[in-house]
């Protein structure tokens, strides 16, 4: 499949994820956000197994491809600890609330290198930035995920049901965007 070619409705998965690589995500990007939207449907649906074998595949992911301050990295640390807490594992999941913490905390460097498009223009070398002021909208969204990590450190619920707000919003297109979302939205969700 080349890069010019779309993705039409009869596209399947595997050339969906060639697709997507050859436009700027990674397969690591690819299977991340998989596994934490199965992990969220197994886990709203009563599978506490089925949700920490996608969530612990999702930290792996995390911790082996993403850098410091990613929001996803916070995401898997938060959804980790909570099935740290389920297992009686306190300890562990005292450490993973406190990671996940120090990582929202720095996502403010991830989200500055934030990008509207990868490509940069034939005129110049350099990467086209967001705005301020989508800037500051972006930083909101992390403090939103963080907010998030703290109800659940401190509740073992969640507020609202983020994955619902996920595949009604989810961007097409796939960018930082998509990624921060992914990060914010896909924190364990309420059972149904």
């Amino acid at each position: 499949m080349s890069i010019a070619q779309p993705i039409t409705p009869g596209t399947s998965a595997a050339e969906r994820g060639e697709r997507a690589v050859a436009v700027g995500f990674s397969a690591a990007d690819l299977v991340w956000e998989r596994c934490q939207e199965q992990a969220a449907l197994a886990y709203r649906a009563g599978d506490a197994l089925g949700a920490a074998r996608a969530w612990e595949q999702a930290l792996a992911i995390a911790h082996k491809h993403f850098g410091r301050g990613d929001p996803r990295l916070a995401a898997s640390l938060t959804n980790q600890a909570l099935v740290m807490r389920r297992r009686r594992q306190e300890w562990q999941a005292k450490q993973m609330f406190e990671d996940a913490f120090a990582a929202w905390a720095e996502s403010w460097r991830w989200i500055h290198l934030m990008t509207p498009s990868r490509r940069a223009t034939p005129q110049s070398d350099r990467l086209e930035v967001y705005e301020p002021a989508a800037r500051a909208h972006f930083t909101a969204l992390a403090d939103r995920g963080c907010a998030a990590t703290a109800w659940l450190e401190r509740h073992d619920e969640l507020l609202d049901d983020g994955l619902a707000e996920w595949f009604e919003i989810k961007p097409r297109r796939l960018s930082d965007l998509r990624k921060l979302l992914a990060a914010v939205l896909l924190i364990a969700p309420k059972r149904a």
